[in-house]
Order: C-alpha cells, then structure tokens, then sequence
C-alpha cells in the first residue's frame, strides 16, 4: 500500500469501533463525533501532504521492501544526506500544524523505528520478540498506519511500586499466558489522540522498578482490541468552534485518554516483552529515546517558538508598539534566542557522524539541549504574548460580528490597527494570540511543552549526569598544570563522537522515586 491520502486513513478510521467514552457517552463513530472533526481533518492533511506532488520527493522514499513510497519518518539513515532529507520532512510536516501537535504521525513512525532499533535486546528474552518488531516495523510503515503510546501509569500511590499498589493490577501488567498470547489487566496513561488512531503501542517508559517484571510489557495491538477502553478528557475546543475565532484550536485540539485493559489478550505476534523474570531488565536498557524521536521532538519544538515569534512580532507591528524601546527589546530577546536554536538544530547536521552499524545520527547532544531550551522559551514566547496584548485580547468582535451589517461598519472604524491594517487583519492576530497564549488549548499546549518528556528537575539532573565531561576536565587539567602544558592544546577532532554517553553512575534523587515520567504526577 505504502503512503496512505487523507480519505484512506479517514476510511479506515471510521471501519474501527474502539470503545471510547467522551463526556460520560460512548462514541459510535469517532468520525462523526463534532469534537474530533478538526483534528481528524489536521490529521488527514498530514497525509494530504506527504501525497501532494510538491512534496512528495520531501515526505517519502522508496520502501527498501516493496519500492513504494513510505513516510520519510520511517527511513533508516545511512548516509549524512539521508538525515538531511529526514529533516526535511519533518520540518515540513511540523510546520504544517505550526508544532501545536505532539502527536502526529511522524512521531510514532520514529517511535517505532527506534524500537525495531532496539530488536535485538528484546530478542534476549525470547528470539520471537525481536521478530515481531521488526515484523511491526515493516507492516506500519507499508500501511502507513496512524498510532499513538501509553507509557505511564496513572498516579495512584506515588510511593509504591506498581507491585505494591492497593490493588495488583491498578498499573497495567501481564494477568497470565495462553497458547494465543498474554492477558493484561490495568491502565496506562496518556494516550494522546488515541480515539483517532488506529494502533496503540504500550511501553512501561520511565523505568521498572525492581520486583516489577510483571508490569514490563511491551506490545502493540488495534485500538479496537476487545477489552481496551479509552476515556477522554473534557475538551478544550467545544464542537462548533470556526477558524476565525479559534484559528489553533478549530484545528489542533490533541484529546488525552487514559486506556483500561479489561483482561486484553495480545498476541504472541504483536507481543514484544511478555513481563517474564527478567523482563525489567531488559526493558529499561531498551527504552531511551532514539534519535529518530529527538529528531522529531525538535522539530516540533522549533516549529512552535518560530510560530510564536511570529505571533509576537506581529501583535507589535498591528499596533505600532514596535517603536518603543522596552518592546523592541523584549522581541529582541526572543529573536536571538530562537536564532541561537536554530543553529543547534541545524548545526546537528554539520556535526553528524556514522555509528558501527553503518547508520548515521545527527549531534545528539546538541539536539539535546535545544530541547531543554525548547520549555523554557516557550513560556517566555507565551508571557511576552500575553504583556503585549494586554487588554486588546478582551474586544475582539467574533466572526458573528463582521456578518452583521449593522455591526461591522462600527468595527471597521474603531476595531482597526495602526494604518494599513484594517479591522478584520487586527482581530484575526489577536484571536490567533489568544487561542495560543490565552484559551485552554493553548494552556493544554503550554502544560505539554513543559512536562511531556518528563519531570523538568529530573531532566536537568540526568542531563548533567549522563554528559560525557572529560574534554572540559582535561581544559582544567591544563590550567592546573600551567607552563607546562601551555602548548599541550588537543586539535578539536573531525568527527564529533556521537554515541550516546553511558547511563549514570549516579542516581538521580529526589521525589517521585517509582517512575520519573511527570504525567503519572
């Protein structure tokens, strides 16, 4: 089949009949649902657009199996141009909807692309496992299929583990095994767009406490799989929003779910770890994001600081507050700050290099701290948005306003901007602020951005633990040993070591000692 069109992936959503509940309902057809209708629209768009003849040669390549085009996002990179072409389409894809969705499909494609990477330590509990990987791998990426995760489990008693809980089978764990596959019973968070997507894959992400084994399944299974439930989160963009007074969240809005294995059945097939003795082990040296998923992740990130500097920017050019030195200087802090990342993204191509295997990553660590960038400035974009505005946010007429005759001859007048720009261009830039820095989509954005790949503290502490030192201790070495080593100086090396430092030596400590992942908080 290969890369799929917009109605395909439609077409085949609306054959599934997962069960999800919505405001205390069950939802027959999530592609009748109104609170889903503009995000399965954006969705569909995504795969418009790898189809669209502009980009095609950009978002797909040729499948290594069937020779017919597949989503970029899948494509093993053997060569520094393949990571550039990958980049590429992910930039694009990420623009598309402005990073306002973490999950799109691309960042399930790596997802998985990173666990076929990882087959053959899954293959060290049971040769069949690292099979079904890859297998898994080779079947989304020739039906294109659009999947979501749940990773972690839902916070009950933060101070015990997931064998110590109340109940046994609060978290999700491995209930029994049977000729056909494993039974597992309990929840996992966060699915994200989980009633329209059309497979779950299930990871204990965050680590597996000791004594834990049976809570390290890994596998991936429809989500219409008898006994798998999904309840939604209230919504933050009511049914019947337009795209004039919700430009964002009309489009964008990612439900969350929490997911309920009533007694699932995984097949043997789709069953990567089966919560065995040892299983813990293997799972938590298998899990770490790879670098397709950081690749991924940034881009998005990028995508939306660019978007909200151009929001910014705009917001003090429609009303001619650019002119005022506190303004300019506070525009200007985000500009060279959002300059700075992109030399990093970009950069992480110059300095990518070749691993024993033959593939190629991008300068990881570099990828790595405009992530940790990526929290901070967001909310510094979202606050400066919010000064600017002011109470400019507080009269915008709606849409409803400017088709009423008797109205808008009143908003042309007093509604506008500074010359050149008339009233509907001024509200249209305000609404766009608001949906981002001031409704609860993009509040629900916001709290995403800063949390969602884990506890902020934690990620900083490992960050620190896991880089590799030893270049800026031999600079103090020298320093230390003075004249002596004053012409001792090492030549900067041609190729940047690119392997992933080793874990830490060092535990991080601190609260939340279960599982570090923030959305179990």
């Amino acid at each position: 089949m290969g890369a799929r069109s917009g109605k395909e992936y439609i077409n085949n959503l609306k054959s599934l009949k997962p069960v999800v509940y919505l405001n205390g309902q069950r939802v027959p057809d999530v592609t009748e649902e109104p609170i889903f209708a503009g995000p399965i629209r954006s969705i569909a768009e995504q795969y418009d657009l790898q189809l669209d003849p502009r980009y095609v040669d950009v978002c797909t390549y040729k499948s290594p199996t069937t020779g017919d085009r597949v989503a970029r996002s899948f494509q093993v990179p053997k060569s520094k141009e393949d990571l550039i072409a990958i980049r590429r389409a992910l930039k694009l894809r990420s623009d598309h909807n402005f990073g306002m969705m973490g999950r799109s499909p691309d960042f399930m494609n790596a997802f998985v692309l990173g666990l076929m990477n990882s087959a053959d330590n899954f293959a060290e509990l049971d040769p069949r496992f690292g099979e079904n990987i890859r297998r898994y791998y080779d079947y989304i990426r020739e039906n294109d299929l659009f999947m979501t995760h749940v990773l972690v489990n839902p916070s009950i008693d933060r101070s015990k583990t997931s064998a110590a809980q109340e109940e046994p089978f609060l978290h999700l764990g491995r209930v029994r095994e049977t000729e056909e596959g494993i039974v597992v019973r309990g929840a996992k968070m966060l699915g994200t767009m989980a009633p329209l997507t059309e497979e779950l894959v299930v990871v204990p992400f965050g680590g597996v406490a000791p004594g834990d084994d049976n809570y390290a399944v890994v596998f991936a299974i429809p989500t219409d799989t008898p006994g798998l439930k999904f309840i939604c989160r209230e919504t933050v963009a009511p049914a019947g929003r337009n795209e004039f007074d919700h430009p964002l969240s009309a489009r964008f809005e990612e439900m969350d779910c929490i997911a309920i294995f009533d007694d699932v059945l995984v097949p043997w097939d789709r069953v990567f770890a089966d919560g065995r003795d040892g299983s813990r082990d293997v799972v938590n040296k298998s899990l770490a994001p790879s670098a397709g998923i950081v690749m991924v992740t940034t881009s998005r990130g990028l995508s939306s600081l660019e978007f909200l500097a151009g929001v910014a920017t705009k917001l003090a050019d429609t009303v001619a507050i650019d002119g005022v030195l506190h303004v300019q200087e506070k525009l200007g802090d985000l500009l060279w700050k959002l300059d700075g990342l992109r030399a990093m993204y970009y950069g992480a191509e110059a300095m990518a290099s070749e691993m024993p295997d033959g593939t190629w990553v991008p300068y990881l660590p570099g990828l790595g701290a405009l992530h940790m960038h990526v929290r901070p400035l967001h909310r510094e974009m979202i606050e400066t948005i919010q000064i600017l505005s002011g109470g400019n946010f507080f009269y915008a007429p709606t849409k409803a306003d400017f088709d009423n005759a008797e109205t808008r001859p009143l908003i042309d007048r007093y509604v506008r901007g500074r010359p050149g720009v008339d009233a509907e261009e001024r509200v249209r830039i305000f609404k766009l602020a608001w949906d981002v820095a001031g409704d609860g989509f993009g509040q629900r954005v916001q709290q995403y951005v800063t949390y969602y790949s884990g506890d902020p503290v934690r990620m900083s502490a490992g960050y620190y633990l896991r880089a590799d030192k030893t270049d800026l201790h031999a600079a103090v070495a020298r320093a230390m040993e003075g004249s002596a080593a004053a012409l001792d100086i090492p030549l900067s090396p041609e190729v940047v070591r690119m392997t992933p430092p080793p874990p830490p030596t060092k535990e991080v400590t601190g609260a939340y000692p279960a599982d570090s992942h923030p959305s179990s908080r």
